[in-house]
């Protein structure tokens, strides 16, 4: 039943990849059902209180970091929220290395969305493609944020096999 709640957060998440695609916004509803989710989940996991205060006080630390890198310009308020609840999922012992993947994910969206801007006056056919991922829209860093997410959510067996 766990891996129900995760598929489901997995599911939140690829939306959310989307629409941050796509508009590049982040629909609270949506992150706060992502974020949500992990309760069922650690609660179906039979997940110590101690430990699910630990993975609460890793999205509170990342939280009250994201918000201050937004009052700075630094860093939008969905991200923000997003990273948070990614956190919540990833906890204290996962939090570096997912943070690190979404960072390097992150690179990989900055230099896609700047070969998009490149390629597309030589390449109409690709407009709509290019569109999608283009930097001068801003940096769909909600897709990072997912991968990141992913790896955290998806239950091992599916990783592993």
């Amino acid at each position: 039943m766990s891996d129900a709640v995760s598929y489901a957060a997995c599911a939140a998440l690829l939306v959310l990849s989307y629409t941050d695609l796509s508009a590049r916004r982040l629909p609270n509803s949506l992150v706060a059902m992502f974020g949500a989710l992990y309760v069922p989940h650690a609660w179906l996991a039979h997940t110590p209180w101690t430990s699910f205060a630990q993975h609460a006080a890793t999205a509170l630390v990342c939280f009250a970091v994201g918000a201050a890198l937004h009052a700075a310009g630094q860093f939008g308020g969905g991200d923000v929220k997003l990273a948070s609840a990614v956190l919540l999922w990833a906890g204290p012992r996962a939090a570096l290395p997912t943070l690190a993947l979404v960072s390097l994910a992150g690179l990989v969206i900055v230099a896609l969305g700047c070969a998009a801007d490149r390629l597309a006056p030589s390449m109409p056919f690709a407009a709509p493609l290019a569109r999608l991922w283009s930097a001068r829209r801003g940096v769909a860093y909600g897709v990072a944020l997912s991968i990141g997410g992913w790896c955290v959510v998806l239950p091992r067996e599916f990783i592993t096999g």
